[in-house]
């Protein structure tokens, strides 16, 4: 156990059934991490794992060897095989996996030597229920040709083939010249009368075609100690030995011959995971192939409850006693089809090499970033950082004529409004990176906060569709609240007090869920600071605003308390804050970041320091008066975990804020009267 997480090693994570395990671990709420384990740096599965690392060949002199390094380097718990060879293998090496100190969540050899050998698996268990298809050795073949006893179609398969690998249809004995010595040939199952797709399935198999249809899948599932903690069964549809579409099947038939087979099964070393398929025909169940493992489906039956992978963990690793037996919901029924996964480049170096190798050069050497709020305060300030970086910048907002406006000097710069957004001309497809700040202000109406929050969820449903790689959600300090002791950091509980708080926290929610559906998603959300300074974009609600312009029109400044603590950032800092996030490896990245300054000040602090500012370097006197009322509200958050991620420290002290909302104010006055 690592960081107070159980660390949970997928092998095969390329296959079906390794993606399948992911899936149900996925949907559990147990604190594990999970790291694939595999050798393809494209597989599918390992962008759906929290970690990712390399093992040889299964079949590669020191697998295992390496297999226990990695398992050491990342603290693993239990390995869980994704494939029949290495369950195989894993299971031959049960005890020196055990001795180095991982749990294998695997059955004993012997079961794997009787499943994966079809004709001993016929011949070991026939005698305890006859419940298999009949099986034939080449020679036992011969002898019923010739003496005329042979019946036709016929089905050949490897003896230790799986997923209708290499399966040959024999409809007369001209088809036995594709028979070879490995092969053992069988008595076809072929669906009962009553069966609906009896007919499809006979007019296919007349074409050699093996018609996977009507197919009873029946998982078996014990654990540690070889005692039963679930068992369903489903009717499938298959293609290339893949099930396509399942749909929950109970028959009291079927269980009571499977329930004789269950003592042999344990006394054999079943442990975990067991698969038996089979097809009900005119003769009874018949059963043609049994997989000591998780199977293809595993991810399917856990979204319909029935997570075998969860409750195997949690036996494994004495996570909850006693289990609770499994169920499967047998109001759904499942479907299967290709699933689609966008990765970014930066996520594997491997899988860049290959790109640079294959193109000559970097494919796309500028990263396309979208800011939504892009003519808000902080929008407006970030597109001016990222302009003379190395990026294009798809700025959005309400009103694209203001925009064009703001940004038409900018050459990397190309504006959207929410016609293009609806419309579909901002295609998310192209975006690698989201920064959203749209959000209404704090002092804003609860109508406007609501609709922001609404455009929020259209924006990263949008975002998660399309599968972007990294979103940057802009949060706020208000999220924590007033009532605990400054200074807040990550961990603090969250208890926000206003409409806004709860409106920012609930983005902060639709943010985790984008990483929840697509875990090669990288997604962060920064609880910022108030925000302040001279730059365009101001909206002149901010009391550190209010106090410099009370200094400007000679105004007193008037402070209730003054004893209440309060953290400032500029806003120049916040900007480059972020612009710095987008410098680091985005799979590093926590959920939540505090970004602020190291220090909050008293309003009376604050008053001093602006007074001081305005009399020594505007020659502006100014009187203060205090309002004897106890205010207790302090702001202060701890953003250390921030700068240690990206290595970087804000610039600006609050006299550097201060001074400039002088020079922006008294700018903007003389504006004012240049244009009367």
């Amino acid at each position: 156990m690592k960081n107070g997480k159980y660390c949970i090693a997928i092998m095969s994570v390329g296959s079906g059934v390794g993606q399948s395990i992911i899936t149900s671990c996925n949907l559990s709420k147990l604190p594990i991490t999970t790291v694939g384990l595999g050798m393809n740096p494209m597989a599918f599965g390992a962008y759906e794992c929290d970690l990712m690392d390399y093992v040889p060949l299964i079949y590669s002199d020191n697998y295992i060897s390496e297999l226990i390094k990695k398992c050491m380097a990342y603290d693993i718990d239990l390995i869980i095989p994704g494939s029949d060879d290495e369950a195989f293998i894993l299971a031959r090496h049960k005890q020196v996996l055990k001795d180095a100190g991982f749990k294998v969540l695997v059955s004993e050899e012997n079961l794997f030597k009787l499943v994966r050998d079809k004709a001993l698996m016929c011949e070991k268990l026939s005698p305890i229920v006859d419940i298999f298809v009949k099986s034939y050795s080449l020679a036992e073949i011969q002898m019923q040709l010739k003496e005329g006893d042979l019946k036709f179609p016929l089905i050949a398969k490897p003896r230790d083939g799986y997923a209708s690998r290499g399966i040959e249809i024999l409809l007369d004995k001209s088809d036995f010249i594709k028979i070879g010595e490995n092969h053992i040939i069988q008595e076809l199952a072929i669906p009962h009368q009553n069966d609906p797709f009896r007919e499809n399935y006979l007019k296919e198999i007349a074409k050699k075609n093996n018609a996977q249809v009507a197919e009873i899948s029946i998982q078996v599932v014990t654990d540690k100690n070889g005692d039963v903690i679930g068992k369903m069964s489903s009717y499938n549809k298959l293609n290339n030995g893949v099930p396509i579409e399942i749909i929950p099947y109970e028959n009291e038939y079927v269980w009571s011959e499977i329930d004789k087979l269950l003592p042999t099964l344990k006394e054999l070393g079943h442990r975990g995971p067991l698969n038996i398929q089979g097809r009900l025909t005119d003769n009874g169940l018949k059963l043609f192939e049994m997989n000591a493992r998780f199977t293809g489906i595993t991810g399917l039956r856990a979204i319909m409850g029935f997570n075998e992978v969860e409750t195997c963990i949690k036996d494994w690793l004495n996570i909850d006693t006693p289990i609770t037996p499994l169920e499967i919901n047998r109001d759904k029924f499942g479907i299967r089809q290709v699933v689609n996964k966008i990765v970014s480049l930066d996520a594997n170096k491997e899988v860049r090499d290959l790109s640079l190798l294959l193109n000559k050069r970097h494919l796309k050497p500028v990263k396309d970033i979208l800011v939504t709020g892009a003519s808000g305060y902080l929008g407006q300030a970030i597109i001016r950082l990222l302009s003379d970086l190395d990026y294009n910048v798809k700025a959005l907002s309400r009103n694209k004529t203001q925009l064009m406006s703001l940004y038409n000097t900018y050459d990397n710069v190309v504006c959207y409004d929410n016609s293009d957004l609806y419309k579909g001309r901002l295609r998310f497809g192209l975006i690698d990176c989201m920064i959203h700040c749209a959000f209404a202000r704090p002092h804003r109406s609860n109508l406007e906060v609501a609709e922001s929050l609404k455009y929020t969820e259209e924006l990263f449903v949008m975002a998660a569709k399309s599968q972007v790689a990294r979103i940057i959600n802009i949060s706020s300090q208000s999220v924590y609240g007033t009532k605990q002791p400054i200074y807040w950091h990550e961990e603090t509980p969250v208890e926000p007090e206003s409409v806004y708080g709860q409106g920012k926290y609930s983005t902060e929610l639709l943010a985790s869920t984008i990483k929840q559906f697509n875990n090669h998603s990288n997604v962060t959300s920064l609880r910022l600071s108030g925000l302040s300074g001279g730059q365009s974009g101001l909206v002149p609600v901010d009391l550190l605003y209010k106090l410099v312009e009370s200094c400007v029109k000679n105004k007193t400044m008037k402070i209730i308390d003054g004893s209440q603590m309060m953290q400032k950032i500029d806003v120049r800092d916040a900007a480059a804050g972020i612009v710095n996030l987008l410098k680091t490896d985005s799979r590093l990245w926590d959920s939540v970041y505090n970004l602020g300054v190291k220090k909050s000040y008293t309003v009376k602090e604050i008053v001093d320091m602006v007074s001081e500012i305005a009399h020594n370097k505007y020659g502006i006197d100014v009187t203060i008066e205090t309002i004897d009322k106890k205010v207790s509200s302090n702001f202060g958050m701890d953003s250390s975990k921030f700068y240690n991620l990206t290595n970087w420290r804000p610039k600006y002290s609050l006299e550097d804020t201060i001074i400039s909302l002088f020079d922006y104010i008294k700018s903007e006055e003389k504006n004012i009267m240049v244009k009367k």
